[in-house]
């Protein structure tokens, strides 16, 4: 009997440990994804030179990202811009909300132009 409920409390440690390591690599997965989307968009941005809000919501539904902070708005050729992006992400067991993964970058504007 003791066997039995040992191995009982065993099987819930075991899958608990299962789904977070399952959730920890759906979080790493949607980084790299992110993280990939932020260097693409940098490159957008670098190559068309331009930063306005039509062109940043094109990106975003195409992406779907979202743009946090884009500094500055009207840029010129050879300024950097900062920008950052994020997705929301729906964990398993970590959190019972929403996660937000950011990616912050910057690139030169006609750098590859």
């Amino acid at each position: 009997m003791a066997y039995n409920l040992g191995m009982i409390i065993s099987m819930i440690f075991v899958v608990a440990f299962v789904l977070l390591g399952g959730d920890m690599y759906c979080l790493s997965s949607a980084y790299s994804a992110l993280d990939n989307t932020s260097i693409t968009v940098g490159y957008l941005i670098a190559k068309s030179g331009r930063v306005d809000n039509e062109y940043l919501s094109s990106l975003e539904n195409k992406y779907n990202i979202t743009f946090e902070n884009v500094n500055p708005n009207t840029p010129s050729p050879g300024e950097v811009v900062d920008f950052t992006i994020y997705r929301m992400y729906s964990p398993l067991v970590i959190s019972t909300s929403q996660i937000k993964i950011v990616a912050k970058r910057n690139t030169i504007v006609g750098y590859y132009g």
